[in-house]
């Protein structure tokens, strides 16, 4: 019975999904408090029943100001909608992006950062190769679906998992 749950950092601030049994055990060990009134979850034990929120808070001191949104290659795809991002001769590729392209390459300096980073198809990613994207723009009028940008937390969240209604409030906060 795991399903989503959202928690939020001890300054009510989104911090990430967990599975509802991750919060049965942060629940049971007092460290979270309910952050909504609506219920994803219960779990029953001979002795005791534990209800879990949709939305819950940790307990403890605030860590300090929001940190950014970390960059891997699963979010990258997950921003880009696992769509490959190039577009060659105005016609956009219509595979699928399950690998992630350096715009500039590694093997050049190029950082894995957000704004060099997109998904790309494993053809489209194997005929740049560590060419730069300039190049392949300049040489053969490549161009970008959209340009590769830092996207919100909130955004991941939402295209990486089914929200629930109660998240809502809190997912428009971050």
């Amino acid at each position: 019975m795991n399903v989503p749950i959202l928690l939020l950092d001890a300054a009510w601030r989104v911090d990430r999904v967990i599975t509802s049994d991750r919060a049965v055990e942060l629940i049971a060990g007092g460290r979270v408090v309910a952050a909504s009134e609506e219920l994803a979850a219960v779990y029953h034990s001979p002795s005791t029943t534990i209800e879990v929120p949709s939305v819950i808070a940790r307990l403890g001191g605030i860590v300090g100001p929001v940190r950014g949104l970390s960059c891997s290659h699963r979010r990258v795809r997950i921003r880009d909608q696992f769509e490959c991002q190039f577009v060659i001769a105005g016609v956009p590729c219509r595979r699928r992006g399950d690998s992630v392209d350096h715009l500039q390459p590694r093997s050049l300096g190029g950082p894995s950062s957000w704004t060099n980073l997109v998904a790309a198809c494993t053809t489209c990613n194997g005929m740049k190769g560590d060419t730069p994207f300039a190049t392949m723009s300049a040489r053969h009028g490549w161009a970008l679906r959209r340009e590769p940008h830092v996207p919100s937390l909130a955004s991941i969240i939402l295209a990486s998992t089914r929200p629930q209604p109660g998240w809502e409030p809190y997912l428009r906060a971050a």
